[in-house]
């Protein structure tokens, strides 16, 4: 690490770190989100799409709201459009029959494959002045970062959230 020949500018980097990470990602999913209004999709109904798409196993509605930054009930609502067009199916969770269990379907999988393509298209064109290797950096700050968050976490005594 170099050291900081101007601390109150190092400062003042750190303090807007955050601020312009978190506007970034946001710029970032209103340009994917823009460009899959024109096939009739939007911020609210690409993101479950693309998350249960990672997902091998059916995830539990909970742990998507969780990822999505969304109330329970508000997935629901969300939950319900999807299955009425073919996108998800909810199950009963046989371990917890409390719980439903939300699975991408195939037809889900074909949308999710747009979504996929629509964001390398967004990301491409965001980074296209950008080289490989300083987003090969800017990755491994993000990690270290991430990192560092989780350490927090596990040393206030875990992950709250994953207690519930």
């Amino acid at each position: 690490m170099e050291p900081n020949h101007h601390p109150v500018m190092a400062n003042e980097t750190r303090r807007f770190f955050g601020y312009r990470l978190a506007r970034l990602a946001a710029v970032w999913r209103r340009e994917i989100d823009a460009d899959l209004r024109a096939f009739g999709l939007t911020d609210a109904t690409w993101r479950p799409i693309f998350y249960l798409n990672f997902s091998k196993i059916p995830m539990r509605q909970t742990d998507l709201a969780r990822s999505l930054s969304l109330e329970a009930p508000s997935l629901v609502r969300l939950l319900d459009v999807l299955e009425k067009r073919g996108y998800v199916v909810r199950e009963t969770d046989e371990e917890d029959r409390r719980s439903k269990l939300v699975s991408i379907t195939e037809e889900g999988r074909s949308v999710a494959a747009l979504v996929s393509r629509v964001a390398d298209e967004v990301t491409a064109r965001l980074t296209e002045d950008v080289s490989t290797k300083e987003l090969e950096e800017c990755c491994g700050v993000l990690d270290r970062v991430e990192q560092a968050a989780q350490n927090h976490r596990d040393t206030i005594g875990g992950d709250k959230r994953g207690m519930r």
